[in-house]
């Protein structure tokens, strides 16, 4: 070694020594690694094997430096022999070519907050994002305060476990969270992301975001410990929620849109053939005296939204309703002959004066609906023919000023 890389190895704060990458043989000690031994009245191990309570037989290091040259392990959990006593280590390992660098971590007592190992400890401590580590081995979980904030709760209340932590998410996320979980575990992967709600003091759930990578590993591969994030993304979930609203209904009506419509559609379509029962539909025009198109945009966006929310009143909790054009509705109608639709239809046109009255001061006259019918399977076995015949009797009835024509 150089002479100043032997001076920082030798007084450097964290105990440290040194393996010969092809023999497993310890090569060198810092005087903090000397120290342990020291306490203990302890001779210093001279190999792999003898410093490792896991390493039972003499391939073994051989099988760990492979991992460690590869990058699969960065740092590990394992026992080590001092004297006649197993101490619980935190080894950290970084590949010099002909040598090994490992840093050891006394990690006897695994409550994190409490740990040795200072850059964990300071992370718990004084992390703003919300910050965990998990201990597979014994499922400890040590969070900082950070997550006792996004939890609305004290950091004595935090999970410390995974029964405790999954007690507290939603029983819909609760299976994908264990499954990813338990997948980044069992295949020994580096990396894992998941969403869930998760619940808080104040009885919400909160949408969070948990990051999730391997921290320590055990010398055979497995994960010894997790570290992670929870993020809070509850103001975007609530933006994916409104722009999934703005896809399946429409902004100005409320009224399902074509194409979120089209699925329910085919679905009644779907059980009237299986089931052998009638099936209507029906194209509303709210304009066929082009009255509306002549009006302000504000005042033609405001009759458009008063006679779409008089006619979804008027409709059966079956029915579906959608606004398929700027003027233009349809309805369908499962279970429902062409007679029944047209009385049910007959009243829409023909509203109560209460009715009325809350048309007129909505820019809205039930005179400028016209409604053409198209019955499954006469005039049609598919949504789109039925809708095609639906339309063509609307251009029928404004052709003939009828407000009701059966194509």
């Amino acid at each position: 070694m150089s002479t100043p890389f032997e001076l920082a190895f030798k007084y450097m704060p964290t105990p440290a020594f040194i393996i010969d990458s092809n023999t497993g043989r310890l090569v060198s000690f810092n005087r903090n690694f000397k120290a342990l031994f020291d306490k203990l009245d302890a001779s210093l191990p001279n190999t792999w094997e003898t410093l490792c309570e896991d390493a039972n037989h003499a391939e073994y290091w051989h099988m760990l430096n492979s991992k460690i040259q590869c990058g699969n392990i960065e740092r590990c959990d394992t026992l080590i022999r001092i004297g006649d006593k197993l101490v619980s280590m935190q080894l950290d390992f970084q590949h010099l070519g002909e040598t090994v660098l490992a840093c050891a971590y006394n990690t006897d007592n695994m409550d994190l907050s409490a740990a040795d190992n200072t850059l964990l400890k300071f992370a718990l401590t004084e992390s703003s994002a919300g910050l965990w580590v998990w201990e597979t081995d014994t499922d400890l979980v040590s969070c900082s305060k950070s997550i006792a904030t996004l939890l609305h709760c004290s950091l004595e209340q935090t999970p410390r476990s995974t029964t405790e932590w999954h007690a507290l998410v939603h029983p819909d996320d609760v299976k994908k969270l264990a499954n990813v979980v338990n997948e980044h575990v069992a295949l020994n992967q580096n990396y894992y992301e998941v969403e869930y709600r998760i619940l808080t003091g104040n009885q919400h759930y909160l949408w969070v975001k948990e990051r999730g990578r391997s921290y320590s590993k055990g010398v055979d591969g497995s994960i010894k410990k997790v570290i992670g994030f929870v993020v809070d993304i509850s103001h975007q979930k609530a933006l994916e929620e409104h722009l999934r609203n703005q896809a399946t209904f429409d902004e100005l009506t409320g009224l399902l849109t074509r194409g979120a419509a089209l699925t329910h559609f085919k679905k009644q379509l779907g059980l009237a053939k299986r089931q052998y029962t009638p099936l209507t539909m029906a194209k509303i025009h709210l304009d066929a005296n082009d009255r509306l198109s002549h009006l302000p945009m504000e005042a033609r966006n405001i009759a458009i939204q008063t006679s779409a929310r008089y006619i979804y009143k008027q409709i059966r909790e079956a029915d579906v309703l959608a606004r398929v054009e700027a003027d233009k509705l349809l309805l369908l109608l499962p279970n429902t002959s062409v007679r029944d639709a047209k009385n049910l239809l007959q009243h829409m046109i023909n509203p109560s004066e209460e009715e009325t009255a809350t048309l007129l001061v909505g820019n809205s006259e039930p005179t400028d609906f016209c409604i053409g019918i198209a019955a499954f399977p006469e005039d049609g076995e598919t949504i789109d023919e039925l809708a095609l015949s639906a339309n063509q009797a609307v251009e029928n009835g404004q052709a003939t000023c009828k407000q009701i024509v059966v194509n």
